[in-house]
């Protein structure tokens, strides 16, 4: 076997699960070192990609499979040091928006930074206390604007153990954004409720931008050491 068919051959073995673990990215990475491959070779190994792509691809995992199939190609592009930026753009009414939530919060391993004006829809809320319990560190700053609404998740997410800070000032806290494994930064105009996913005009942003991160990380730290702990 050589070099090449080594690398397309991890990431056919990665694809069975529509995830790339941190194992993977370690191993698909030295075999791309070691192969050094040249903007023709990375193109072959981008078509294999995109070609085990779409064999995975069905209606339930295809958001998964979308994820997946980014990082992938954004190692195979590192190797061949081409500058690669992935980014992504949903829209509501519909679940375009939501899906892509869920997606992220599913593929996060290590840890998960959100900042929402308000969370009420319990499919998210029910992923991410999921994600808790598997050991993945969250935080949540939010608004105490809409905290206590009918429908709202915030006490229930708190009851699960994740730490939540609130601005209790009389401003608002409005933003709408989530960090995922140091890695991928969402944002938008989506607010985590059902009202969003069914009748609102909304979007969603996602991109693996590293200098977008440090600064929504820079703006979490910093409303995350200006707002107390929500008390209930």
């Amino acid at each position: 076997m050589n070099l090449k068919e080594e690398v397309i051959g991890l990431i056919d073995d990665s694809a069975e699960d529509n995830f790339l673990t941190k194992a993977e990215k370690n191993q698909i990475k030295a075999a791309l070192q070691s192969l050094s491959p040249d903007k023709r070779i990375s193109d072959l190994l981008r078509s294999e990609l995109f070609k085990i792509a779409r064999n995975q691809i069905n209606a339930e995992n295809y958001m998964e499979v979308l994820v997946w199939t980014e990082k992938v190609n954004k190692l195979i592009l590192s190797a061949n040091k081409v500058e690669v930026q992935q980014e992504s753009v949903y829209f509501s009414p519909g679940e375009e928006c939501l899906q892509a939530i869920l997606s992220n919060i599913r593929q996060a391993r290590n840890k998960i930074r959100i900042c929402l004006f308000t969370i009420s829809d319990d499919r998210i809320a029910e992923e991410l206390i999921s994600k808790k319990r598997q050991g993945v560190s969250i935080k949540i700053i939010t608004d105490n604007d809409k905290m206590f609404d009918r429908g709202s998740d915030i006490e229930k997410l708190h009851r699960a153990g994740i730490p939540i800070r609130v601005d209790e000032t009389d401003n608002h806290m409005h933003h709408k954004f989530a960090l995922f494994d140091s890695d991928i930064t969402l944002t938008g105009s989506y607010n985590w409720t059902r009202s969003a996913e069914r009748y609102n005009h909304e979007n969603i942003l996602i991109t693996d931008s590293n200098k977008v991160l440090r600064q929504f990380n820079k703006e979490f730290d910093s409303l995350w050491d200006e707002f107390p702990d929500l008390h209930l």
